[in-house]
């Protein structure tokens, strides 16, 4: 699977876990938030116990474990649909 086709792919247990390609830097982090610069936009997650277990500059990847409540995106950029908006922004 090439880069450019992995910059779609989030996964979310539910509770456990987030991961996602296409992050291009870590804006800023604790143990109730991160807030991640990607090649889509801005992402943020919330919840308690979060930890950033992987960060990969190479592809983009990052992992991050923890009681993970919620995952917000800046669609501000873009005023298209696309799948994050539609699974987690509430209008």
């Amino acid at each position: 699977m090439d880069i450019a086709s992995k910059e779609r792919i989030i996964t979310l247990t539910l509770g456990s876990s987030f991961s996602m390609y296409g992050v291009k830097d870590i804006r800023g982090f604790d143990e109730g938030y991160v807030s991640l610069d990607t090649a889509s936009g801005k992402v943020s997650i919330e919840g308690e116990n979060l930890k950033i277990e992987s960060l990969s500059k190479e592809d983009g990847h990052v992992l991050i474990t923890g009681n993970v409540s919620g995952v917000f995106c800046d669609t501000e950029k873009n005023d298209k649909k696309g799948l994050i908006k539609r699974l987690f922004i509430r209008e």
